[in-house]
């Protein structure tokens, strides 16, 4: 009997299956080969753009490296011509080099959309393997030829890579770090309170070159150039120090940090909150320290002189004078070397624009106001040609500059600020407010509450500055007078200005509050002579 065949209905689905799943397979593999590549040319890729930056970078630190090799006269005032001497140093500077063995070539001229100007251009130079290179573009602009600009360019085979940064031609101002700069000492005292460094020329250790009470405050750093030995061998302490030379808080341990518990004995100096003392600091050479160092004939033209007053317009003071009365001497003896008697010129409810006043005036201003350039003459070498001012309730809307003694005569040279003054600089020099080598500035009530107005901004200059009742200060006080030649030294005195030896007010009750905020970023004024340099200006990086 024969048996029946029956068909099957799936047969062959195996072959298919594995046919489908040897397609995948192979798919998949292809696949991920192909990613594998991919990968690695991405791998590569981020490679070399890594390559490039790394290789822009480089040529950034090396341009700064040449910016810092470039040596440049002093000068009294930055202007094109000293903008143009320093790039034409710099391309010498690069053209002497033989950068990498190779000639730097210059561009006299290019033009892009911002403008047209000149440029410095480098061949590529060779990073770390044979297709990785930095090219270094120096440019400005002739609508700034204060500013140059840097680009480094880092290549990697065909990737680009950039990194940009900006300098600017400027004297050197790293005296404007500090809030106060003093060849003399120093006393802080009153509600004072220092947002920055201060430093302290004084050179003499049998005196103490601070004084600081416990109701001020420094925010900074305070710099002698006195050194701890020095200070070790003499009967004061500027502060307490354990067997290691380091701070103390109450309980006598190491203070670190923490600079709110300072230990205070009864031979300390400062006793103010600060933080920290660096001793040894050689820094007297850095310019506005020294009388060298000024020249203020450029802001002596095209000036309007002021007219004698009428002699029944002129008042008898003295200098110093008894608490609140001009016209008594302080001690009570009229004719005692220790105090000048002046036959004040007065000025009453004027305004003078682009003015100056004459040798031996010795003005009292009353209720004037002064826009632009007052300033303020008197001889360079001979004593008997000075200016002793003072000023009562006067607006300035300019800047006070003084010509330059080569001495410092304390009761002769003066400017003199009582009532309240009111400063709000709206001239063209924005870079000081008071100008007055080896002139004695006492700068009285600015009343700094009473408007945003009321505040002094720029540097202010003076032989010494004393600084009492309000004031707000937004920039960096110069005593530059060298006052190691008397025994006492003159003290620049910031808060208070009682047995001094110089200053004028006597009374506490005229102790008010102060304060100064130094600005780095300020050029130095015109008049002071200070090398030019190329500094870099960390805030403009930029990559692309």
């Amino acid at each position: 009997m024969m048996k029946k065949r029956v068909k099957t209905k799936y047969r062959g689905t195996t072959l298919i299956m594995a046919m489908i799943l040897l397609v995948v397979c192979s798919v998949l593999a292809v696949s991920m080969a192909a990613m594998s590549g991919t990968n690695i040319q991405i791998a590569s890729n981020h490679h070399k753009i890594n390559s490039a930056l790394c290789a822009a970078q480089s040529g950034l630190e090396c341009g700064k490296f040449l910016i810092t090799k470039v040596t440049l006269p002093k000068t009294n005032n930055i202007s094109t011509k000293e903008a143009n001497q320093a790039w034409n140093v710099l391309y010498q500077q690069l053209q002497n080099m033989a950068f990498g063995g190779r000639i730097v070539r210059l561009t006299s001229r290019f033009s892009d959309s911002i403008g047209n100007g000149d440029q410095i251009l480098t061949a590529p130079l060779n990073y770390n393997s044979d297709n990785t290179n930095f090219q270094l573009r120096f440019y400005r602009y002739d609508s700034n030829p204060y500013i140059i600009k840097f680009q480094s360019i880092g290549t990697c085979g065909e990737i680009v890579r950039k990194v940009n940064m900006d300098f600017m031609i400027t004297k050197n101002n790293e005296v404007l770090k500090y809030a106060i700069a003093s060849r003399g000492r120093i006393w802080l005292t009153g509600d004072t309170t220092i947002y920055g460094d201060i430093f302290s020329a004084w050179d003499c250790p049998e005196m103490s070159p601070y004084n600081m009470t416990s109701d001020s405050a420094v925010y900074g750093t305070i710099n002698t150039t006195l050194t701890l030995e020095q200070i070790n061998h003499q009967s004061y302490q500027l502060e307490t120090l354990n067997t290691s030379n380091e701070s103390v808080n109450q309980s006598w341990f190491p203070l670190g940090s923490n600079f709110q518990n300072r230990y205070y004995g009864n031979n300390d100096q400062i006793r103010a909150y600060h933080q920290g003392i660096n001793y040894g600091q050689f820094n007297d050479d850095i310019p506005g320290i020294s009388i060298s160092d000024y020249n203020t004939d450029t802001y002596n033209s095209n000036l309007t002189e002021i007219e004698n007053c009428p002699i029944s317009q002129r008042e008898t003071e003295y200098f110093p004078h008894a608490p609140d009365n001009y016209r008594y001497p302080r001690d009570g003896t009229p004719y005692n070397t220790w105090n000048r008697r002046f036959r004040r010129h007065v000025y009453e409810n004027q305004t003078f624009v682009n003015a100056r006043l004459p040798s031996n005036r010795n003005a009292l201003f009353r209720n004037c106001t002064f826009k632009e350039i007052l300033y303020i003459d008197c001889n360079k070498s001979a004593k008997n040609y000075y200016n002793n001012v003072r000023f009562e309730n006067c607006t300035f809307n300019g800047i006070i500059v003084t010509n330059v003694p080569q001495s410092f005569e304390w009761q002769c040279n003066v400017l003199y600020f009582t009532g309240e003054s009111i400063f709000r600089n709206r001239s063209e020099f924005q870079e000081a407010i008071i100008l007055a080598p080896h002139f004695n500035v006492d700068l009285g009530n600015t009343n700094p509450d009473n408007s945003e107005n009321n505040i002094l901004t720029g540097t202010i200059i003076g032989g010494i500055v004393d600084v009492h009742s309000n004031a707000e200060i937004h920039g960096t006080i110069i005593s530059m007078c060298d006052t190691s030649q008397w025994p006492s030294g003159y003290v620049t005195n910031i808060g208070s200005t009682l047995d001094d030896g110089g200053s004028e007010t006597a009374d506490l009750g005229n102790i008010g509050k102060i304060t100064i905020t130094p600005n780095h970023r300020q050029m130095l004024p015109s008049g002071i002579a200070a090398p030019i340099i190329i500094k870099h200006l960390r805030e403009t990086y930029s990559e692309g």
